[in-house]
């Protein structure tokens, strides 16, 4: 292949491993399964979240190959607790950054691909558009929607209105808006319906080595969760549910965040504290084996907030390893627990939590045939070798076998 008929493309995300979170695992695997036309250059910061976790770096810039793809890392304030001004500040100065990077090498790239949360990264992409380059905007996660619905900002405020008149016009400059699930560009094509914009559905997938059905069980426990302890899930109904079933199971939380504090008392609180085992941040390494090792996963979401769009990747993964799940009645998880039968769909309330875990736990078979369903599913929409050609064809200039 000639060099005429490349198309080189600069990537840029807040997040990038070896941060955990799901969003930051997006990018990494999108760069490595492209189309072989398309040669990625990841443009990115030094590991941040979750804070304190990492330590912090000074150096103004730093760059590495990973699995073949170049990465550039630029600095930023790394807060070493979630406060908003330090999130702001983190935010904030990679936004800056990461533009005047865009202004000093845009001739190099022929597109521009964005990834948001959070929408400060479309600064970058609006300023490499405004140099003739195409840009792809990147979206997994309505990140200014629930910020003001979970109390992060206030509607009124000038970053919120600031933020907003970007996430509009980048919606109407941008050449193709990627989202990660049906519903979401749903969601997008009713808040703009004066806009036109190219959408295009790019699902998370599952790194298919790592989380595989074949994975050794470690010694978890019979009901598990694995993510942030954050305030958009609903630990409340789901721990409730989860004190009254019968037979004493055992419940791991793998992750940690602002709400550990809160959940402990809860815990103390309904007596359930010799079976609920607080076990911090796991290394991802770690995750399938625990995933492996449970009966029944749980993926608790507030559904009073904008999530019916959310496929999580901790509910990808659960899926991958074979492990059934508990998950909250939001749109996208409930229209797949319906098609494929690898889980239960449930409001959040403590006696439906209760009902579904005590049917699955008192089930082998069915569980078996649940974990079945989601390897299934999994192979069939969440390979990322699959999602990495439908991406590329997103990319302006981009030619696809």
């Amino acid at each position: 292949m000639s060099e005429a008929d490349e198309t080189s493309v600069l990537v840029v995300t807040q997040f990038f491993p070896p941060e955990s979170m799901g969003g930051a695992h997006r990018w990494e695997k999108l760069s490595q399964h492209l189309d072989d036309s398309v040669e990625p250059h990841v443009l990115t910061t030094f590991p941040t979240f979750p804070f304190g976790e990492f330590e912090q770096r000074w150096e103004l810039v730093e760059r590495e190959t990973v699995s073949g793809v170049p990465v550039t890392r630029l600095f930023t304030y790394q807060p070493v607790s979630d406060t908003a001004l330090g999130r702001i500040l983190n935010y904030g100065v990679f936004s800056l950054l990461s533009t005047l990077y865009v202004l000093c090498t845009f001739w190099r790239y022929d597109s521009i691909v964005t990834m948001s949360a959070p929408h400060t990264t479309f600064l970058p992409g609006l300023v490499g558009k405004l140099t003739g380059r195409g840009w792809v905007i990147d979206i997994f996660d309505l990140w200014i929607d629930n910020a003001a619905d979970l109390g992060y900002v206030d509607e009124s405020s000038l970053a919120y209105r600031a933020v907003s008149w970007l996430e509009r016009i980048s919606f109407a400059r941008a050449d193709a808006v990627t989202v990660i699930t049906d519903t979401m560009a749903e969601y997008y094509e009713e808040k703009y319906p004066k806009l036109s914009f190219d959408v295009h559905v790019v699902p998370f997938g599952v790194d298919t080595e790592l989380f595989s059905p074949d994975v050794e069980p470690a010694d978890s426990a019979e009901v598990i969760y694995t993510g942030n302890l954050g305030t958009g899930q609903a630990f409340v109904p789901f721990l409730r549910g989860f004190a009254a079933v019968d037979g004493e199971p055992e419940l791991l939380l793998v992750g940690g965040g602002e709400r550990r504090t809160e959940l402990e008392e809860l815990v103390r609180e309904l007596g359930i504290e010799d079976r609920v085992t607080f076990a911090g941040y796991a290394d991802r390494e770690e995750i399938p084996a625990l995933l492996a090792g449970a009966d029944v996963s749980l993926v608790p979401l507030k559904t009073e907030y904008q999530l019916d769009y959310a496929r999580p990747t901790k509910l990808l993964e659960t899926m991958a390893v074979g492990t059934s799940y508990v998950a909250s009645d939001v749109e996208e998880i409930n229209s797949l627990s319906e098609e494929w039968n690898a889980g239960i769909a449930v409001n959040n309330g403590s006696n439906e939590v209760e009902k579904a875990l005590q049917d699955l736990l008192s089930s082998r078979n069915r569980r078996k045939e649940m974990g079945k369903k989601g390897i299934e599913l999994i192979n069939e929409e969440h390979r990322w070798d699959e999602i990495g050609s439908v991406a590329s064809q997103a990319i302006p200039g981009v030619t696809t076998s």
